[in-house]
């Protein structure tokens, strides 16, 4: 055991007080994390770890396993995203097929809208309104039917109008009605279609500045402008241009890829009102162990369990490294370091800040005995000092 008598009193309670400082720090930030997990709003280090700058700065994004949320702009991995999410919220709640259908049914649309209606009047011509493959009357189950694909536009359903405009009677007054019922049935979009209508915009405008193709061509333009002069970039002139470009960039991402984030969250909102109450009791889907799952796990045990052996003062040489290494690690993410664009925030730094006295701090406990001196390092020195002395007898 160490001989305490080569240290300072002072130096000894000092030294403990700041281990159990930084300990707290890091529990508590750990803990506050862990809360935030049963909220709308989980903490996740998604946007801290795409905004890294540094040498280690691709290291750093590519953890996010997105880096450029590119992978919300691209119809078809949105629409896997979704159908590999069906999937697992099926398999968790145990659906029955009814369930089933209303949950596609979001997800993808229903393959008709359908209205009832006893029989189509006389004088209602879906071919001669060239709605023959999307409009449709189904005799046997007295309905009119609406392609889900093809849904029916406002200027459709006026032309359908058109041929009873003049007619009376209560088969035109119950058709006039099945149409409108079935229009507005039709004139909802399933969550992939809402995806679409986003991403592709109006055709009509996709070859110009403000179609929804452009857009997207744009900002792939503006992250590889910023990755190109990253590189480029030494004074302090060139660092501030840069920082007006990367957040040119983002906002751009932001306005492409925010919407379609929007829409994901209101999914799963609206598939939770498909559950009965039993099937609510199975508690939350668990999300799947992606890259940034697997970091911000890793992160949170960390914080939390490094500042629990920090406080009760077990393994704390240990413990005081690990803890290092790690804050490090949210060092090396944003260092202040000469050609490295500054962090966002109102902080002004160089070379050292807080993340790296507290590098220095956790260092300096890790070369001191300090469990020893105050916590459950001592006990369990004793008890194996105990048992030394007992096998030497």
């Amino acid at each position: 055991m160490t001989d305490i008598r080569r240290y300072s009193f002072a130096a000894v309670v000092l030294l403990v007080v700041l281990r159990l400082g930084l300990g707290w720090q890091l529990l508590y930030e750990g803990l506050w994390k862990i809360d935030t997990l049963g909220t709308s709003y989980p903490w996740s280090s998604d946007g801290y770890l795409k905004s890294a700058q540094g040498p280690m700065r691709n290291v750093f994004r590519a953890m996010t396993g997105d880096p450029d949320d590119k992978s919300w702009l691209d119809e078809e991995l949105v629409a896997q995203r979704w159908d590999q999410w069906k999937s697992r919220f099926a398999a968790h709640y145990g659906l029955d097929e009814r369930q089933i259908g209303r949950l596609n049914a979001l997800i993808d649309g229903p393959s008709a809208f359908a209205s009832p209606l006893e029989s189509l009047p006389a004088g209602v011509d879906f071919k001669a309104a060239k709605l023959d493959g999307t409009v449709s009357f189904d005799a046997k189950a007295k309905q009119l039917r609406v392609d889900g694909r093809k849904h029916l536009l406002a200027t459709e359903k006026a032309t359908l109008e058109e041929q009873v405009a003049d007619k009376e009677g209560p088969e035109y007054d119950n058709f006039r009605k099945a149409l409108n019922d079935v229009f507005a049935r039709a004139s909802k979009l399933s969550y992939k279609e809402r995806t679409r209508a986003h991403l592709m915009g109006n055709p009509d405008n996709s070859g110009n500045i403000d179609g929804r193709i452009s857009q997207l061509k744009l900002y792939s333009e503006m992250v590889k402008r910023y990755e190109d002069k990253l590189s480029a970039a030494h004074i302090a002139f060139e660092m501030d241009h840069l920082n007006r470009v990367w957040s040119d960039a983002r906002a751009k991402g932001r306005e492409l890829a925010g919407p379609i984030m929007a829409m994901d969250v209101e999914l799963k909102e609206d598939a939770m009102d498909i559950l009965s109450v039993d099937q609510l009791k199975r508690g939350p889907l668990p999300t799947p162990w992606t890259p940034i799952k697997i970091v911000d796990t890793l992160t949170i045990a960390g914080l939390a369990g490094l500042g629990l052996l920090l406080i009760i003062g077990l393994f704390t040489r240990f413990a005081a490294f690990s803890a290092a290494f790690m804050v490090f690690g949210f060092y090396m993410a944003m260092p202040p370091l000469p050609g490295v664009p500054d962090a966002p925030g109102p902080e002004h730094s160089f070379i050292v800040n807080k993340n790296l006295i507290e590098v220095l701090a956790l260092l300096a406990l890790a070369c001191v005995p300090s469990g020893q001196w105050f916590g459950m390092d001592n006990l369990l020195g004793r008890v194996f000092s105990g048992k030394s002395k007992s096998a030497a007898k």
